[in-house]
């Protein structure tokens, strides 16, 4: 189905009957669908806040968490009125990801001009810490205790396990070249990092900090977006370069089979709804 201009990133509600599309590059707006009919419901206007960009609902499943690449903010924004519920400033440049702990009292962008991570408060609008990250920031996300925050840096090609309660770096990889997106499984014992640039999937074992295995993938695949299947072991990986899906075992690394898409995917999301 038709989106506005431009659309990027994709979240997903929890019973699978709504997706929100980013209409990120000139279309400055949110596309909702309704997933079991097809078809879009509503567009949510965001030109006051332009380039949206990463998007996740929050743990009410009524709101989302935006961020807005060009205001340097993150608007929340209530699905069902269409109504912008508030708009937090992230005080840096290029505010590109967010990432949500299961409580949703926080929320975390990465910003990719100015080298940081802001923590900020969703009730009380307050930005709570900046956090310097290796250069340009991109890949976040944070466990649902809202302890560790993983982050992928595209200078230096690094990923980061972060310590929020104690401030300091739990760890560190190197070799990577544009390490697009982190998720961690539902469980949280395995972390998944498709590298775009290097056509790879690092999966790495959340407890021992220690990879498991990296998948290689033929040149020219350019895997960005992930989801998992409610099994938490099977991945839906969109495949830029090659405008399909590949679905993947986390665990023997195989590929089980691949779907077609339109052209240059990215943002993914997950329903077991049945189309009609």
């Amino acid at each position: 189905r038709a989106t506005k201009q431009g659309p990027h990133e994709l979240a997903m509600r929890a019973d699978g009957r709504v997706a929100v599309v980013t209409n990120y590059v000139g279309g400055n707006s949110l596309s909702v669908f309704d997933v079991q009919q097809a078809k879009e419901i509503k567009t949510i206007d965001l030109s006051a806040h332009p380039r949206p960009h990463g998007v996740l609902f929050l743990h009410d499943q009524r709101r989302v968490a935006v961020s807005s690449e060009s205001s340097d903010s993150v608007v929340i924004v209530d699905i069902e009125s269409g109504q912008i519920d508030k708009v937090i400033a992230t005080e840096q440049k290029g505010s590109h990801m967010v990432a949500l702990p299961e409580s949703s009292e926080r929320v975390y962008t990465t910003n990719m001009k100015s080298n940081t991570v802001s923590e900020l408060e969703i009730t009380s609008g307050a930005l709570l810490r900046k956090i310097l990250m290796p250069k340009v920031p991109e890949a976040i996300t944070i466990n649902k205790e809202g302890s560790e925050l993983w982050v992928g840096s595209n200078d230096g090609g690094l990923l980061t396990v972060f310590d929020l309660d104690n401030d300091k770096v739990i760890k560190q990889w190197q070799g990577f070249s544009s390490p697009y997106r982190v998720l961690l499984t539902r469980d949280e014992q395995f972390a998944v990092v498709p590298d775009y640039k290097n056509h790879t999937l690092d999966v790495i074992d959340v407890k021992n900090k220690e990879k498991v295995h990296q998948i290689k993938f033929n040149d020219g695949t350019g895997p960005k977006g992930v989801t998992l299947h409610p099994n938490d072991r099977t991945l839906f990986l969109s495949a830029y370069g090659q405008n399909k899906v590949m679905v993947i075992d986390i665990l023997s690394g195989e590929t089980l089979f691949a779907l077609p898409t339109g052209d240059g995917p990215d943002g993914i999301g997950y329903s077991a709804r049945v189309l009609p």
